[in-house]
């Protein structure tokens, strides 16, 4: 017999006994859609954790903390987008003389000369008043950064654009809830919230548009204000014009985050002080000196690695140099170490089905040499070859797993539909997580490689169960197999 001979009788033994070929094709469905669906919702569950990880901080970022790098205790902690840990320490800018170097310089350079290392950004914040009329935001809080190193993290707005080295004096990105932070200082009592203007949901509606009304910057950290008790002259504010260039995007790690480029900020910030300190004794000026001094520290540095594959590794080096720092790469590492676990529990129940199955389909095809068995003593006498008898039930078990298994993979992608369609709630509540639609998280993912290792398991598992039916079929007696009734 011609292969196509044997296929084309595989596919009509098939239709004879359609009944029990689709309860068999059925147990093969159950238990190839059972595999899909288990492990798709791992593969979207890591998928979800994977983008609100990178929204939150990007993967080949690490945050270096510096905040106490010159003080006694001498320690820096480093950390990158969660925990932190302590190192060794220089002196404090004040207390160095004029030639020893900026310590927090020098962390910088030593950190950017590491291997895969892009850039390392200096990061420290200010409080300044913002002014638009007669609203005043007073506890205005700004970072500040090396707008040149900027386009080498992932910092994105939802309006306009980041900070460039091109820009103006007083270029800032602005968070965009920062209206709400004006008050009426005009007000009798401007700190009432509850004196607030809402929206009809109860919101507060910010006295200043940012989008659209003029803000100006002022470093004296009174102004609006009515004078204090024996107050008798005040100096009068400079106010400088902000050029808002963009708006930080709306849910991620640095929503709240006010940027303005440092050196420029430093420069005005220091003439201002330098102005006030004139004509006070020592310890007049002192605290004036305190704030002088501290515009040339950093609180944190963000250090860009070059791959995520690196990561590790500057984390290491960071380590030799006597760090023990986070990475954000490590929380990726231990989630995909929990979602392979995850996963393979999904997949060990599905394969329970699949296998239910495969016991299904060998005992079908039992029963159907039994059934055929003067069928098959008719073939041998006609001198059809063993090694084609073994074939034809191979290729009728094969048949079974793969229409079973191609109805399987359409199922799935239908239940996988109606999975992601489930609202936010009840996915919390009957799978014990939270699918962040914001960031294009999905309960199931439904990937190609899935689609053909699904068919190729059920084909698979449909020739081994037919294995030994085949077998069986093959050895049967031509003569008692002719008697056979």
């Amino acid at each position: 017999m011609s292969k196509l001979d044997i296929l084309l009788l595989a596919m009509k033994n098939f239709t004879r006994r359609m009944a029990r070929s689709i309860l068999t094709i059925v147990g093969v469905v159950i238990g190839s859609m059972a595999i899909i669906v288990m492990v798709s919702l791992g593969i979207g569950i890591q998928e979800s954790m994977m983008k609100s990880i990178e929204r939150w901080g990007d993967l080949t970022t690490i945050n270096v903390y510096l905040w106490n790098i010159g003080n006694d205790s001498s320690t820096v902690y480093v950390s990158s987008g969660g925990g932190y840990s302590v190192m060794s320490a220089a002196s404090s800018p004040s207390s160095r003389s004029k030639n020893d170097k900026n310590p927090y310089f020098e962390a910088i350079e030593n950190i950017e000369a590491l291997d895969h290392v892009i850039a390392a950004m200096p990061l420290s914040n200010d409080s300044v008043r913002l002014v638009s009329g007669k609203y005043v935001s007073p506890w205005f809080y700004l970072y500040l950064v090396d707008a040149s190193k900027l386009q080498y993290f992932n910092l994105k707005t939802s309006q306009g654009r980041m900070l460039n080295e091109n820009d103006g004096d007083f270029a800032m990105v602005m968070n965009p809830y920062a209206g709400q932070e004006f008050l009426n200082m005009k007000a009798r009592n401007p700190y009432d919230w509850s004196k607030r203007p809402v929206d009809e949901f109860g919101n507060v509606i910010p006295y200043v548009d940012i989008y659209n009304d003029v803000i100006k910057l002022t470093f004296d950290d009174r102004y609006g204000e009515k004078p204090q008790y024996g107050e008798t002259t005040r100096r009068r504010a400079v106010l400088y014009d902000v050029d808002v260039v963009g708006y930080q995007e709306d849910a991620s790690n640095y929503t709240w985050m006010n940027m303005m480029d440092r050196e420029t900020y430093v420069k005005y910030k220091k003439d201002y002080l330098k102005n006030l300190m004139r004509g006070m004794s020592k310890d007049e000026a002192a605290m004036y000196q305190a704030q002088m001094d501290r515009l040339d520290t950093y609180e944190q540095a963000y250090v860009k690695v070059d791959d995520r594959n690196s990561v590790a590794e500057v984390v290491q080096q960071i380590r030799d140099l006597g760090y023990d720092c986070y990475s954000n790469m490590e929380w990726v590492e231990s989630t995909n170490e929990q979602m392979a676990v995850i996963q393979l529990i999904m997949g060990a129940i599905g394969a329970v089905a699949l296998l239910v199955a495969a016991i299904n389909i060998a005992n079908t095809m039992i029963m159907s040499i039994y059934e055929r068995t003067k069928e098959i003593g008719i073939m041998k006498v006609i001198g059809c070859r063993l090694g084609d008898i073994c074939l034809l039930f191979l290729l009728e078990a094969a048949i079974i797993g793969l229409i079973g298994g191609v109805i399987g993979v359409a199922a799935s992608y239908g239940a996988s539909a109606v999975l992601n369609n489930l609202p936010p709630d009840s996915i919390n509540r009957f799978f014990g997580f939270y699918i962040d639609p914001s960031v294009g998280g999905t309960l199931s993912v439904v990937p190609i490689w899935l689609v053909l290792l699904a068919l190729s398991v059920s084909v698979g598992i449909a020739v081994i169960a037919g294995l030994y039916p085949s077998i069986r079929a093959m050895r049967l007696s031509a003569l008692e197999a002719i008697r056979n009734e």
